[in-house]
Parts: structure tokens; C-alpha cells; sequence
């Protein structure tokens, strides 16, 4: 006796759509609808380490099975991005394919809990963490976004330093002021050319220096400001003096360079913080009988 044919599938009290296909014109092959399970749900990730709660809406799609086989979540019947690819009515010159589908609304029902339990197992919403500062990105933060504040962060937790450091060089070049000047008089032998000269050189000196802490990399790079060219020194003391002005520079261009390495490593340090679903945070909108077109 022979088996009654295929008949197109049809699940009492469940809502059908139609995926949209491309132009008649556009088609390689000819089409038929295949079905699909369509899932739209609600996910919502919650981290109380990450001060995060976040919704969103997403929707799955999967292949129905022919006979007894097993449902694949792992494979997407098709890339579902909304309502407008749906119609309520399929294409008349687009036939339904006929095959051994025995789905139930029981089996809808199991391939449900089927999609929840590989959520819960494998889905995660991934965000970028620092934890020398305990800040997460928002979901929709890039890495670029996230660095600037972690960088504003890290800018914060440098500053006192950057501060101590301009004063305890501002002191320095006081202190070499003092003593040259203090040396000149002593000896009687400061005429009014060497005592303008050291004027410009501590001045030039000091215009450096206030340059090279006016941002952190400062010294990294660089000032503009030209040095004026070094001539065998005629004046008394100038040597020593310009000696002792480009000693100071080197040891606070050195202090700001070990500041800024230090800077540049806390402002880049990053980690991928990953956060999980439970199943009462997965609330299903919708479950439909999706028939998309596909190439015979």
C-alpha cells in the first residue's frame, strides 16, 4: 500500500511568516520555501561586578528537522534583522517544500528549552575592563572609546606625581641660580656681560623646563624652543654654569620619561570581562513557523 504524499507543514496555533525573497530577475535557481523555526526573544545581561544590567532584543532562526533527526541551533536558517523581511503570505510562484517533517507543537515547545539551555551555555556579552582603576566599558563601547577614559583615569592617578616632579626641578634650577650667583659675587668677577648672560641662559633654561612639564609627554616630545648655540665660554663660570642647567634638564627629562612609561602601561592595560545569561533572564516574545526561500 502506498504512503500518503508529503503534505505542506502546518503546526495547529502557531503563527506562519515568509521570509522576503530577491527580484524574480535576480535569481540564479528556482526557490522553494523551506521551514524554519523563528524565535524572538529578550536577553538580559547582568553583572553587579560590572554595575551592568542590559537588555536587548534578538531573534534566532533554525532549520526543522525531517523525521526523527535533532533540531541545530548551531546552524541559522537565515540572518534575521527584522520585521520588514517578513510577510504574512508567500509568493505565488514560490512552492513549499514537501518533505518528512513530523514537528509537533509539543516539538516546538522542546526545541525551545533546546535554544535556552545553548544560550545559557554559550552566549556571553563581552565588555573591556581595567582592573587597576575597576572600570568596564558600556556594551556598545568600542576599545578606542574605552581606552580615552581609562587614559583620563590613569592622567588623574599621575598628576600629584607630575607635580611633585615639576616642583622638586623648579627648586633645583633655584638652587643652581643661587649658587652661581652667590659664586660671582664672592669673587668679584661678574661683570655686567656675564651677569646678562647667565640671566638668558637660566632663562632659556627654565622656558625648557616649564615646556617639557606642560603635558605628561612632554618630555618625549620634546621642546621646540631652540638652545642657543653653545660657544666656548669667556665669561667666568659660564661652563660651569651651562653644565649644571643641562644637568638638571637630562635628570627631570629622564623623571618624566620613567612617569610617562608608567602612564602609557596603566592607560593601555585592558581585559575582556565576560558576562553569562541565566535562564530567567531569557524571555521568549515570540516562537514562529519562518519559511524561507532557498535554491532548489
Amino acid at each position: 500500500m502506498l504512503g500518503q504524499a508529503p503534505k505542506k507543514l502546518h503546526i495547529e496555533g502557531i503563527s506562519e511568516f515568509w521570509f522576503r525573497s530577491v527580484d524574480a530577475a535576480e535569481r540564479a535557481q528556482p526557490l522553494s520555501y523551506r521551514p524554519a523555526i523563528l524565535i524572538e526573544c529578550s536577553v538580559n545581561f547582568r553583572s553587579l561586578r560590572a554595575g551592568l544590567n542590559h537588555s536587548e532584543e534578538r531573534s534566532y532562526t533554525a532549520w526543522l528537522p525531517e523525521g526523527e533527526l535533532a533540531i541545530d541551533w548551531d546552524s541559522p536558517a537565515v540572518v534575521f534583522e527584522g520585521r520588514p523581511q517578513l510577510t504574512n503570505q508567500p509568493e505565488s510562484d514560490i512552492p513549499h517544500r514537501l518533505a518528512n517533517y513530523q514537528v509537533t507543537r509539543d516539538d516546538l515547545e522542546q526545541y525551545e528549552a533546546e535554544f535556552i539551555d545553548q544560550l545559557v551555555r554559550n552566549e556571553r556579552l563581552r565588555v573591556f575592563f581595567n582592573p587597576v582603576f575597576g572600570l568596564f566599558s558600556a556594551p556598545e563601547d568600542d576599545l578606542k572609546d574605552f581606552l580615552s577614559r581609562v587614559a583620563e583615569a590613569a592622567l588623574g592617578r599621575v598628576e600629584p606625581e607630575l607635580k611633585r616632579l615639576r616642583n622638586r626641578f623648579e627648586l633645583h634650577l633655584e638652587q643652581v641660580r643661587e649658587t652661581h650667583l652667590a659664586r660671582g659675587a664672592l669673587t668679584e668677577e661678574l661683570s655686567f656681560e656675564s651677569f646678562i648672560s647667565h640671566k638668558i641662559r637660566l632663562f632659556e633654561s627654565e622656558n625648557r623646563m616649564a615646556a617639557m612639564f606642560s603635558t605628561l609627554a612632554g618630555s618625549v616630545f620634546g621642546t621646540t624652543e631652540p638652545r642657543t648655540p653653545f660657544v666656548e665660554a669667556q665669561q667666568p663660570g659660564e661652563v660651569e654654569l651651562r653644565e649644571d642647567l643641562d644637568r638638571v634638564e637630562l635628570e627631570a627629562s629622564e623623571a618624566l620619561h620613567a612617569l610617562y612609561s608608567e602612564y602609557l602601561i596603566v592607560a593601555n592595560e585592558h581585559d575582556v570581562f565576560e558576562i553569562g545569561l541565566q535562564p530567567d533572564n531569557i524571555q521568549v516574545i515570540r516562537r514562529s513557523l519562518l519559511w524561507v526561500p532557498v535554491e532548489e
